[in-house]
């Protein structure tokens, strides 16, 4: 029984609001002062979304990675097309490296996503770009597998090695837009027991990308802090490793921009008190208009897909790299909600004004059917469009709006007024749109402007490479396997 009491007691302070805030700013420090080690030469990037928490807007970047642990798990290695992060090797370049932020929960010195998963990536970018430059006059090209030493075993190394060429190859022979770096990518790490941060000469023949493990390995023989030193007193916590992740078990609502916002006040309140000030800046008008991560949809600029001269363009986010999007008027917005129940012989799209619409999208895993068949619609609506010259924009709806609409009389028309959805809402809503985006794209080959294929020709390898480019600009938007299950078979469906 005591030990039963006791473990209750360790998982209760695993995911207690206090000790996990005042854990992220322990480690934030650590990232800043890693920053400050370099002299602030290296912009700080945090990968989505357990490392924007470690990240302080006001000293890291507005941009971010997506690297998963999963592409580096033991025996399941891999280089996932879907999240090539390919324009972050382009910024990475231009800005003369980055300081890669994230951390882990487990018993272990850093995550996978650090000690793995970014090498392998950094590893079949400089191959592939070897391979495309083969017979060409270059100077000798590192495609080396770097990985962090005392965390993956020289046997794991090996195993990994053996596949990066076949990687690499797949790369290099997709559509993605495969980077022209002058240099070649090449992995660090630090972590809270480094003694000294790697060197990095100021001109160095390659681009670092300096991965920041920001948490305590607790276990270990690093120093778990147990206090924070505030203004004239100090505030114990239990520490707990990782705490940024599994946000949506603990976070009540806080985001990384509110949290580093009210920073001062959330540490300095009482641990009793401390849930009802976190209630108070979430519900208030900075916590409803200014979530990092999350999507005020009417404050979005468009990116055009698959390029900056398509008819088409998402309004789903920041993109991972910045994109531009070139487009004649007039501009049509068409919101998607995804509808839970069925809805028998009604249409999924309607008609709210002559400037937008709502396509209303059932699940792809518990309706099946109905979303396949609003798809047809989905492309029938979208080709109506076309035909009256409008440019049109996918952005994310809500089920208030769909109401509305529905209240509607033959002829009326509504002004819709968009809100702020959450950073969950806001991934889930890139994750609706993307797929759909797809299907118009290898539908009306017109939509994409001069990008557009002209042989009718749609096939798997076509499918994949689109999806590849849509997701390459939105990592966290990867659509669930459901969804693409049912527009693979659409698409093939309607070949020539």
């Amino acid at each position: 029984m005591p030990n039963d009491y006791k473990a209750v007691q360790r998982q209760t302070a695993q995911y207690d609001l206090f000790n996990r805030l005042h854990s992220i700013s322990s480690d934030s420090e650590f990232v800043r002062a890693t920053a400050e080690a370099y002299d602030h030469r290296f912009e700080v990037i945090p990968n989505q979304r357990c490392g924007t928490w470690y990240c302080d807007p006001s000293s890291s970047s507005a941009v971010y990675a997506y690297f998963k642990s999963t592409d580096g798990h033991t025996g399941n290695w891999g280089f996932n097309m879907r999240r090539s992060n390919l324009p972050f090797a382009e910024m990475a370049e231009t800005k003369g490296g980055v300081i890669l932020v994230d951390s882990t929960r487990r018993g272990k010195r850093m995550p996978d996503a650090l000690s793995k998963t970014v090498p392998i990536w950094c590893a079949v970018i400089n191959r592939a770009i070897a391979r495309r430059r083969r017979g060409g006059k270059e100077e000798e090209w590192d495609g080396e597998l770097y990985t962090p030493p005392n965390v993956v075993s020289g046997s794991e190394r090996a195993q990994i090695e053996e596949k990066l060429d076949g990687w690499a190859e797949a790369l290099e022979t997709s559509t993605l837009p495969l980077p022209d770096l002058l240099r070649p990518l090449r992995p660090f790490w630090i972590h809270p027991n480094t003694t000294q941060p790697p060197h990095i000469p100021p001109d160095p023949p390659y681009t670092p990308i300096i991965c920041v493990s920001a948490s305590r390995w607790v276990g270990s023989e690093d120093n778990v802090p147990l206090v924070t030193k505030l203004a004239g007193r100090t505030v114990g916590f239990s520490y707990v490793q990782g705490a940024g992740d599994d946000d949506e078990l603990w976070s009540k609502g806080l985001t990384p921009a509110l949290f580093y916002r009210n920073k001062e006040r959330l540490l300095a309140v009482d641990r009793d008190d401390l849930g009802e000030l976190v209630e108070d800046i979430v519900g208030g008008l900075e916590g409803l208009t200014s979530n990092l991560g999350g999507l005020k949809v009417d404050d979005v600029s468009a990116v055009g897909v698959p390029g900056p001269s398509s008819k088409l363009a998402l309004a789903i986010g920041a993109p991972s790299s910045s994109s531009t999007w070139t487009y004649p008027a007039p501009i049509h917005t068409l919101r998607i909600i995804t509808i839970d129940k069925s809805r028998k012989g009604e249409p999924s799209t309607y008609r709210t004004s002559p400037t937008s619409s709502i396509f209303a999208c059932h699940s792809a895993r518990s309706h099946p059917g109905a979303y396949t068949h609003a798809l047809d619609d989905l492309v029938e609506h979208v080709e109506d469009l076309l035909d009256e010259e409008c440019s049109i924009i996918l952005r994310p709806g809500t089920s208030e709006q769909l109401d509305q609409a529905l209240k509607l009389e033959e002829g009326e028309t509504v002004e819709l007024e968009d809100i702020s959805l959450s950073p969950e809402d806001a991934i889930e809503g890139r994750r609706t749109i993307l797929p759909l985006a797809l299907v118009l794209l290898l539908s009306i080959p017109d939509l994409a402007g001069h990008l557009a294929e002209r042989n009718g020709l749609v096939d798997k390898g076509v499918i994949a490479d689109m999806l590849h480019q849509l997701v390459a600009l939105w990592p966290d938007g990867n659509p669930p396997r459901a969804a693409l299950r049912r527009v693979n078979e659409y698409l093939m469906s309607k070949r020539e």
